[in-house]
Order: structure tokens, then sequence, then C-alpha cells
């Protein structure tokens, strides 16, 4: 009697086996996607059964740990300059709190890796980092004078649609984090997807920019030219050439802003936006000084703000600020895990 009840048990848990088993012969695995069809990552079940002869069939156990950083491609759709645009992902494949971090002038992806290794201790977070096109591993555009800020803000705005924003979830929470001109893309970014943006944090970058910030900024990046041969300094930076003159040009900036004695204003971005907004900048920071700090605490009453003594253009992102960047995102008070209290 006791073979026959082992032999049926075995019987079910074979048939629970073969049902929860993929049609597909070939394992699934997240893989870097080349349209605007790009879905969540993709994962194999982990199937874990008790394995005592007298114990019942037991339900599968699907386990889904956050993805490790990884490297995908977003093709955008342009019959003058198609593209791929880079970026890397990684945390929870389902997660809730998703934060886009979009990189400086002249930086890549690569420097927001310290921002993936923080978020992957914390559970329901997903990071993506996002290389503008002429940097890292996105396309290069083959003529001088393409590369605008109108460009980069019209290829992240396409990339959130048609890569993150996708499969009808209602519960994601998007945060943008920017560094310097990728803070500024930060605010423009609010007055396209408004609501479905619920905070911005912006890394040493406020609502004015002085004339003489910029000169400054511009100043020191022909000293390092003058140093160094441009395409010596390109591929230290893993910038475009043509990039790196385009930067240089009155025509990059081309989006909206009031200019007045004291330099860029970008107030007008930020008009009506609703959700969280937090600035953390350096103590010795010639772009987002006190001055500039104080008024944008008077724009925006609700910001949130931590300073970062020693620090200059921009703030480097140790775990005090990757605290503070944390606790932009979060509903609730943030609990660090033990490997990560100093």
């Amino acid at each position: 009697m006791k073979k026959k009840i082992f032999n049926v048990l075995m019987g079910a848990k074979a048939e629970v086996i073969k049902w929860i088993q993929p049609s597909n012969k070939h394992p699934i695995t997240a893989v870097a996607q080349d349209s605007q069809q790009i879905s969540d990552f993709k994962y194999e079940p982990v199937i874990q059964f008790v394995p005592h002869e007298d114990n019942p069939p037991t339900v599968p156990l699907i386990v889904l740990a956050n993805i490790a950083p990884e490297t995908r491609y977003f093709q955008i759709q342009d019959e003058q300059h198609p593209r791929k645009i880079a970026y890397t992902v990684s945390g929870g494949v389902n997660a809730e709190n998703i934060l886009i971090c979009l990189p400086g002038l002249l930086e890549t992806k690569g420097s927001f890796l310290g921002i993936h290794d923080y978020f992957l201790k914390f559970e329901n977070y997903k990071v993506i980092s996002v290389d503008f096109s002429g940097r890292g591993e996105s396309d290069y555009i083959d003529e001088y004078g393409a590369y605008k800020m109108s460009l980069y803000l019209s290829d992240v705005s396409e990339l959130i649609q048609g890569a993150i924003l996708v499969g009808g979830k209602t519960h994601q929470r998007l945060t943008i984090l920017g560094t310097s001109m990728g803070g500024v893309l930060a605010m423009y970014l609010t007055k396209i997807f408004d609501k479905k943006i619920n905070a911005i944090v912006l890394n040493d970058i406020a609502l004015t920019v002085n004339w003489t910030a910029l000169y400054t900024l511009y100043k020191s990046m022909k000293n390092e030219l003058g140093f160094k041969e441009v395409r010596e300094l390109a591929k230290e930076l893993s910038v475009d050439v043509k990039a790196i003159a385009d930067v240089q040009l009155p025509g990059h900036f081309d989006l909206s802003y009031r200019a007045d004695v004291w330099g860029m204003n970008f107030h007008e971005a930020l008009e009506g936006f609703k959700g969280k907004v937090g600035l953390v900048y350096g103590g010795e920071s010639k772009i987002c000084t006190e001055q500039r700090v104080q008024e944008i605490k008077a724009f925006i009453p609700r910001l949130n703000t931590f300073e970062v003594l020693n620090a200059g253009h921009p703030v480097p992102f140790d775990n005090l600020v990757c605290d503070f960047i944390h606790s932009q995102m979060s509903l609730r008070p943030i609990t660090r895990p033990k490997d990560l209290v100093n």
C-alpha cells in the first residue's frame, strides 16, 4: 500500500515538473535588445523541491534575485541619423522604484557604477544609466554640429517611453538623477512626462548657471584640450571627437531658457512640477554656489538638499550621497543593510 502511495506521489511530482518547464528547449536569459519592442528582463525560474520521499509534491519556489549591471541597446528611429543608445540596467526585474541616471557633458554611464552597486543591496529597485549619443557605447553621429541638447532630450524621452514605461505597469515610480548637464535634462523631462516622474535629483546643478561659471567650465576644457591632442582626450573619455567640438559651439544648448545679466535660468522647466526635488551639491563647487542653492530653495520650498563638504563639481557618489538619493526615491525612512553601515 505504501509503495502504491509513493508511486502516485512520484508521478504527481513528475507531472508538476513537466508542467512548469518552458516548452522551448533553450534557456531564457536576459539579452541586449536592438529594437523599440524591448521587454523587461526575462528569467528562468529556479525550482526547488524538498528531497524527502514521504513528503507530498511541493509548490515550485521561484527565486527573483537582483540582476547585475548589464548593457542593452535601444534603437532611435531617425531618418537623418539612425542610431543605438546604450544603457545599463541592474536590480529587480519588476521593480516599482526605477532610477534613471543621466551623465554630465562629457561623461558616460560608467560614472554611475557606484549607484548600480549600491542599489543592488536593496529590493524593489532598478537602476538604468544612459550613454548619450556620441558617448560611451552609444553610436556616434557622422557629422559635426549634430550633437545638441534637444537631441539628447529626444533620445532619453524615446528610451523612457519605448523601453521603460512599457507593459502597462501602473505602480512604477520614476526618479531621474542628473549630473550637471544631465540635471538640466532632468528638469526638461518633467515637462514631457509630468506625473509619471516621481522625483528628480540634481547633482551640483541649480536653476541658474552663472556666465562666469560657464566661462570657467569651458576655460578648463580648453586648457585640457591644450595639453592633449583632441583624439587622445576623446579616447580617454570615451567620447566622439565631434561631440567634444560640438559642446563648445553656441548652438549646442538649443533648449528654451531665460537669460539675464547673471546667466542661464531654467526656472520655467520646473514650473508646475509637483514631484519631489532633491539637490546634492559640492561645498567647493563653482557651478552650484551657495547663492544658487539659496535661490532654488526659495523657488522650491519643498526642496531637499545635501551638501558634500570639500567636493567640487560634480559631486562623487559615495555611500552618503547614495543614501540621500535613496531617500528621495522612497516613501518611508531608509534602513540600510548592515554591510553598508560604517
